[in-house]
């Protein structure tokens, strides 16, 4: 399949390196062109948060300005064939430090107007929520008449918004099934640089949305999708984003989240009696006596079998996405009958956002 990712961050580009061993696969970004570049996202097995500056590209060669790699064709501007697929190990880069890379992909950014005169697409991934998107952009998805648009943001209420901001097109909801992280501009010397995990022999979408649609994505995206119940999609963020909003609060200290689980449990309670309907305990016996310390041995369990350093990596990772685990915590607590746990939660995050802005 054609397979086009809207946004060259960190989803977009993960999500491109995943697909492009077996589909037609680019990032479009808003920023024009003259014509499409190359970036080399690394999936790793094991991270860790120090280290020093490490090259990127294959080989541990970086990409040069008009050194866009052999699938960049010189002369048109237009891409071809599968990239390049690189074992490197010992590497290392400023805040992510890389024991064992698996793998190093090339990865094809263009504009929309590269992305338009390359032809139709069958499936646009939008990895920026659908009310957060610039007009032009908008205007330039639309222009493109892709059949089927997939949405990763789970925010109550993006799907409509997507289905209203679209109507020509059937939309999905993409789970992502993988971890990535953006390297901040200037940390190394190429600038943008992305890495990402994923399960080995898992999907990389959960995949949910009208059955015709979903049966047809999974023919053509074979392994690397999975349809399921909209409930398996939209139950697991009402669990762990409390947790991520408390962990915002303290400013990306897991110590201080382990150690104060109280409010995200009972947070977490209200969220999935809000989405679900079921009758969840909420009360803070129940979360001091259950739910902390469930809560403690799963976090316990990602230190321990996740292949990065999950302390750090959230901190950074989420701490840059406030607005939307806001908007979701606000979503399940006008749901919910009685959200006292997410309204502190969300007055605190709000509280946090004032003193870093003052």
């Amino acid at each position: 399949m054609r397979v086009l990712f809207q946004g060259a961050g960190a989803i977009g580009i993960a999500g491109a390196a995943l697909f492009t061993d077996d589909h037609h696969v680019a990032v479009v970004s808003r920023t024009p062109a003259p014509r499409p570049r190359a970036v080399y996202p690394r999936r790793v097995s094991v991270l860790d948060s120090s280290g020093t500056q490490c090259p990127v590209g294959p080989a541990g060669r970086g990409p040069r300005d008009g050194d866009l790699g052999d699938d960049i064709d010189d002369a048109s501007g237009s891409w071809s064939g599968a990239p390049a697929d690189t074992e490197v190990s010992g590497q290392a880069a400023r805040g992510w430090s890389v024991t064992e890379v698996a793998s190093t992909r090339r990865v094809t950014v263009t504009d929309w107007v590269g992305a338009r005169e390359a032809g139709r697409w069958d499936l646009i991934v939008l990895s920026t929520r659908p009310g957060d998107l610039d007009p032009t952009v908008a205007s330039a998805i639309r222009t493109t008449r892709a059949p089927v648009i997939a949405i990763t943001s789970q925010v109550d209420g993006d799907l409509d918004r997507a289905r209203t901001q679209f109507p020509d097109a059937e939309v999905v909801v993409f789970g992502p099934a993988f971890v990535s992280e953006r390297v901040a501009d200037g940390e190394v010397e190429t600038g943008r640089e992305v890495r990402y995990w994923a399960p080995p022999g898992a999907p990389r979408f959960l995949i949910n949305g009208r059955r015709e649609t979903v049966t047809h994505l999974a023919h053509g995206l074979g392994r690397l999708v999975m349809p399921v119940p909209h409930a398996v999609i939209a139950l697991p963020p009402t669990v762990f984003i409390p947790y991520v909003a408390e962990l915002t609060i303290g400013d990306g200290n897991w110590a201080q989240l382990t150690s104060h689980l109280d409010r995200p449990a009972r947070a977490a309670a209200e969220a999935v009696r809000a989405r679900s309907g079921l009758p969840v305990p909420t009360s803070a016996g129940v979360a001091r006596a259950v739910s902390v310390p469930l809560a403690r041995a799963v976090l316990g369990t990602m230190e321990t079998l996740l292949p990065i350093d999950v302390t750090s990596y959230a901190g950074r990772h989420f701490g840059r996405h406030v607005g939307q685990t806001r908007d979701m915590l606000t979503g399940w607590a006008a749901a919910a009958t009685a959200p006292t746990a997410l309204r502190e939660q969300i007055a605190a995050l709000d509280a946090s956002a004032a003193g870093a802005i003052g």
